[in-house]
C-alpha cells in the first residue's frame, strides 16, 4: 500500500500512479511482424516505467512528511 505523497509541480496529495512510456498497441505490432525488435521495444518499455502524480502525471513526488513538502504545503509558517 502506497503512502499519500505531494507532487511539488501542482501540489496534489494522492497515491502515485506507475506510468509505462511507449505504446502496447506498436509493442504487440512489433512482437508480430519483427521478433528482435519487439524484444528490444518490450525492454525499453519495461525500463521506462516510473510512478508520478495522478494529476499531471510528473515524476518526482515527495512525502508529504518531509520538510520539503511542509514548506509547499504551509509557506505561511516558514521563517
Amino acid at each position: 500500500m502506497a503512502a499519500v505523497m505531494l507532487c511539488p509541480h501542482c501540489l496534489t496529495q494522492a497515491k502515485p500512479k506507475t506510468y509505462t512510456k511507449g505504446s502496447i498497441a506498436i509493442e504487440l505490432l512489433a512482437w508480430l511482424l519483427f521478433l528482435i525488435p519487439g524484444l528490444f521495444y518490450s525492454l525499453w518499455r519495461m525500463n521506462s516505467r516510473y510512478r508520478g502524480c495522478p494529476s499531471c502525471g510528473e515524476p518526482g513526488m515527495i512525502h508529504v512528511d518531509t520538510p520539503r513538502a511542509q514548506r509547499l504545503l504551509f509557506p505561511e509558517t516558514q521563517p
